[in-house]
């Protein structure tokens, strides 16, 4: 498996990338004994921030030494905390708004790093409408509050560190499919809402790999459209309607589990902001 972090295609068509397809295919389907499959099975880039990275091999994936890590939301503090929130606590949005969204995050008192997919559960509801679209950003900040930006998927060069999305219908779960990081949805039954009904839902954030100094922070939005312009492939039909609501604390459970890498550094369960 070849990962990496920078734009796609320039990666896919770059050096490197070209030598590692060129000895795959000429192993595998012109039997060249080029010692392919003596290679470690992972290519694993690690990234610090636009085109800064760190590249090393892995035997497997995801990685045995990755832990689910829960990040409890605190609607009251704005964010994310290692204990669940006594305290209930909302936060409203206007998703049809692009500027307007929902923001937790964590100061990390020492380097972490986090390798692989994401869960977020969180308890919604939206005051019109029997439906939402929700949109989830992850991004790093900087011990000084500014935003460390990353090339997306779309190519863009300054966006988040991994995105996620989900139609609040399509909620039901594959429980046997399902892993501590990554919520499985069966898409076998439309699930509509009321006004007013407060329902959870499990949002799979795309897998990722990134380096977080000793003082960098992780912050979570989640708003009602794209963060991003896409003008070949955005989300255009959106079901979104009235204000959006986000439970936390108490007997909302809502939360993020991240991919704690526990052997590259010295890492504890993150602080609270």
């Amino acid at each position: 498996m070849f990962t990496h972090g920078r734009k796609k295609w320039e990666t896919f068509y770059g050096e490197e990338a070209l030598n590692w397809q060129k000895r795959f295919l000429d192993h595998f389907l012109r039997d060249l004994d080029n010692g392919f499959d003596r290679e470690q099975k992972i290519r694993l880039e690690v990234r610090k921030g636009y085109y800064r990275q760190e590249v090393r091999s892995e035997q497997t994936w995801p990685l045995p030494s990755v832990q689910s890590t829960p990040l409890y939301l605190c609607a009251n503090t704005g964010t994310l905390q290692s204990e669940p929130a006594a305290s209930e606590g909302k936060v409203q949005y206007q998703p049809q708004k692009r500027n307007s969204r929902a923001a937790f995050s964590v100061r990390f008192e020492q380097a972490v790093e986090l390798v692989g997919g994401m869960r977020l559960k969180l308890w919604v509801s939206t005051s019109e409408g029997d439906d939402l679209d929700l949109f989830v950003v992850l991004r790093k900040l900087d011990s000084s509050g500014r935003e460390v930006y990353f090339s997306g998927f779309n190519g863009y060069e300054r966006d988040g560190l991994a995105k996620g999305w989900l139609r609040t219908s399509h909620r039901e779960l594959d429980t046997t499919r399902s892993t501590p990081l990554r919520p499985w949805h069966s898409h076998a039954h439309i699930q509509k809402l009321r006004p007013a009904d407060v329902v959870p839902v499990e949002i799979e954030i795309w897998p990722s790999a990134t380096f977080f100094e000793a003082g960098a922070a992780l912050q979570l939005t989640i708003q009602g459209r794209d963060a991003a312009r896409y003008p070949a492939f955005g989300h255009r039909e959106l079901v979104n309607r009235g204000l959006h609501t986000i439970f936390t604390g108490g007997a909302y459970d809502s939360c993020l589990a991240i991919p704690l890498n526990k052997s590259e550094v010295a890492a504890v369960p993150p602080a609270r902001k």
